[in-house]
């Protein structure tokens, strides 16, 4: 069999559809499942096992991405479309091109173009879920009940990066990651938030922090460590997705809204305390799927009247929702997994909400 996934571009989005290619490899071992895919999504899957080849299409939607869609069914001779991406010119595309088994979610216009069309994502179910659930709509993988982790392939140079980089700059453990960006202002923690918490980390637990991002996030950084005066280190804009992957694995905790490095210190499993608001932790929230205890996440969400308001804020751009997250609370869910990461314990998934119920 010859099967193409249409993927997404951000990196959380990449790494969610993960467990889904694991399925489709283990159901179809000898088959070639090629991915069409962006930048970011094409440098944290390259190297999946999964994988046989990454196609890169063009950044931006429109015209680019449905000619490169329509070359690549053209010359894959492809027997079947997994469309990650369910919208109505992916959906058309494997039609004209009479690819005999296109799957996606039957939403926006899709389903009359599929010949398996599965149920949309349901609210309050996992994004992971979801793309398992089109992965076995192509038939049910060898142990129907196997869960797979998110995934992402490491190379021995991209640890080596990690290590020089430490002790470059001379940073010792216990260390602490802190993201500070995300795609969205409203997924973004204060920069003042950052500072004030890099601070108390130094000074009442001696730990060190490394802000971790991307290289949109640089000023922001800049911003950040003229504002502490703890010892602060920036690896933001500085690494690949992969040398990112490594050093993340390198570290304690990581502390970060709803973004890509998230995810990948989920991948990587390093224990996160994750800071949610306008965004639904259930649906996009830490995915483990071996045991809480091999990867600890606590997750801050206050759960508002408001949130989650997704890309349609109302607050006026104040954020209430992260705004009421406070460095103090944060500070001591993390000096808690410090103590477990310190003691080789274990510690359950919790999701902490506060100011109202889900």
């Amino acid at each position: 069999m010859r099967l193409l996934a249409v993927n997404l571009n951000y990196l959380g989005d990449a790494l969610f559809t993960t467990p889904a290619l694991a399925i489709l490899r283990r159901r179809f071992p000898t088959a070639t499942i090629d991915v069409l895919c962006g930048e970011r999504a094409l440098a944290i899957l390259k190297g999946s096992p999964d994988v046989n080849h990454l196609i890169l299409r063009p950044p931006h939607g429109g015209t680019g991405r449905a000619m490169a869609l329509v070359r690549t069914l053209q010359q894959g001779n492809y027997e079947a479309v997994i469309l990650f991406q369910s919208i109505l010119s992916n959906a058309i595309l494997p039609w004209l091109q009479r690819i005999p088994i296109r799957i996606g979610f039957a939403q926006d216009g899709c389903q009359p173009f599929l010949t398996h069309p599965v149920a949309p994502r349901r609210e309050g179910e996992h994004v992971v879920e979801a793309y398992r659930r089109l992965a076995m709509a192509l038939g049910e993988p060898a142990h129907p009940n196997e869960v797979y982790p998110l995934n992402i392939s490491v190379t021995p140079a991209d640890f080596a990066f990690a290590e020089n980089f430490l002790v470059r700059h001379e940073v010792a453990p216990p260390v602490v990651g802190l993201v500070v960006g995300a795609t969205r202002p409203q997924k973004r923690w204060r920069e003042e938030y950052f500072a004030r918490l890099a601070d108390k980390l130094w000074t009442s637990a001696g730990v060190c922090s490394v802000l971790l991002g991307g290289p949109e996030e640089s000023e922001a950084a800049r911003r950040i460590q003229g504002r502490v005066n703890a010892p602060l280190v920036s690896a933001v804009g500085t690494t690949t997705e992969k040398q990112l992957a490594a050093l993340v694995a390198r570290l304690e905790v990581v502390i970060s809204g709803d973004s890509g490095p998230l995810h990948i210190a989920m991948a990587m499993g390093t224990p996160v305390v994750a800071l949610f608001g306008s965004t639904d932790p259930t649906e996009t929230g830490p995915w483990n799927a071996l045991s809480p205890a091999n990867c600890p996440a606590v997750v801050l969400y206050d759960a508002l009247p408001c949130s989650p308001c997704r890309k349609n804020p109302t607050c006026q751009g104040r954020f209430d929702c992260l705004q009421g997250i406070s460095p103090e609370r944060v500070f001591e869910e993390t000096c808690k997994l410090l103590q477990i990461e310190m003691q080789r314990t274990t510690l359950p998934m919790a999701i902490t909400t506060t100011g109202g119920e889900r």
